[in-house]
């Protein structure tokens, strides 16, 4: 392995105690599901960190990997095991782009909300407002800035957060974007309807979501994860194979002791673009 740094910390995992954060879109997992049953092969892992006091595991990033291979029917998962905390892990939070929608459509439904209003203000002030905690969202549209306040207290409100975008999924697309500014967003998208501005999740968010059975809205939460392990390429039949746990894990030290062997390992510092995800 060229560089010094320490390898990712790769693990068989119990199937039942790797959960998610973050709600999971059908239609992805089950074209996964697919794919993982043909090519026989999982390319990246799942990311997880361990839930304090507990054997749980939460999913900080690949949730519909890791359900693909639960509809699958496997008893375990390989994953990469991190620590909120550790050095250079940031939690950071993802805008929505909708669009296909028309906004007259799109506001109504957030109307219906019970406990919700829209209230027109600056960009700034929209700003502000979700920094304290006194906006449970905000609305960027062609025209006009709507902060989402709730009729009670909206500090990182989950369930809100879920009805705010059922109110748009399966009726537009959804885009991810990480700036709320329109002049940069429009030209990309051009049926956008508007960019829904989401607040700054914490750890301990993602952590008691993970304990008390809530689930992020898919597409938020966006973890920057250091040392990343990817092209790994693990058969996929070893998850599905009715090995004991320490069958398992010694497959894995071996899999691991031979790219070490053959210096297939390679760590890049550089920041990069993916073109074929």
């Amino acid at each position: 392995m060229q560089d010094s740094t320490a390898l990712p910390d790769l693990r068989v995992l119990p199937v039942e105690q790797v959960i998610p954060h973050e709600e999971v879109d059908p239609r992805r997992v089950e074209r996964l599901a697919k794919r993982l049953q043909v090519d026989r092969r999982l390319k990246n892992p799942p990311v997880v960190a361990a839930v304090p006091d507990s054997d749980l595991y939460v999913v900080l990033d690949g949730a519909n990997r890791s359900m693909a291979l639960k509809q699958l029917g496997a008893s375990h998962i390989i994953a990469q095991v991190v620590h909120y905390g550790q050095p250079d892990l940031v939690l950071d939070t993802w805008y929505h782009v909708v669009s296909g929608m028309r906004l007259g459509e799109f506001e109504a439904a957030l109307e219906q909300i019970d406990r919700l209003r829209l209230l027109p203000v600056t960009l700034d002030q929209a700003r502000e407002l979700l920094a304290t905690n006194e906006a449970a969202a905000y609305i960027v549209s062609a025209n006009q800035v709507r902060i989402i306040c709730p009729r009670a207290e909206c500090e990182r409100d989950l369930p809100l957060l879920k009805e705010i975008v059922d109110t748009y999924r399966g009726k537009a697309d959804i885009h991810r974007a990480s700036n709320d500014d329109w002049s940069l967003q429009a030209p990309y998208y051009p049926h956008i309807t508007a960019l829904v501005i989401f607040p700054q999740l914490r750890p301990v968010d993602i952590l008691n979501a993970a304990r008390n059975g809530e689930r992020v809205p898919s597409g938020i939460t966006r973890h920057i994860i250091p040392n990343r392990a990817v092209n790994t390429y693990f058969d996929t039949q070893v998850m599905l194979a009715d090995w004991s746990l320490e069958s398992k894990q010694q497959w894995l030290k071996e899999w691991l002791m031979e790219r070490m062997a053959s210096n297939a390992i390679r760590f890049y510092a550089e920041s990069t673009f993916s073109f074929d995800e």
